[in-house]
């Protein structure tokens, strides 16, 4: 919860110029997952299974605590991961200058 803003910053900072943002919930109820992203004003897309820790794309890319972030290229390729703070806002920035 803690990074959650930092995150919405960067979103809104830097969406705009291509940077979209992909959630893999680890919630199992639905409707509480879709009350705190409008409480929280999270509007990119979220993944949602309803298995909780067994959600298929956070066992593919090995997620064990929360948040885990992932900054992927065009390309889906991983170029970064696990940002926080002004590291995540540095990274997306430099990634975003590659790409024009």
């Amino acid at each position: 919860m803690r990074e959650l803003p930092n995150v919405l910053s960067v979103y809104e900072k830097y969406h705009d110029k291509g940077f979209s943002i992909i959630g893999i919930s680890l919630d199992q109820d639905k409707e509480a997952l879709t009350t705190f992203l409008k409480a929280k004003n999270v509007t990119w897309p979220q993944y949602f299974d309803g298995q909780g820790w067994k959600n298929k794309l956070a066992l593919q890319y090995g997620v064990q605590s929360i948040p885990a972030t992932f900054l992927m290229d065009k390309n889906g390729k991983i170029i970064a991961r696990d940002l926080r703070g002004e590291e995540l806002d540095a990274a997306v920035a430099k990634a975003l200058d590659t790409k024009q």
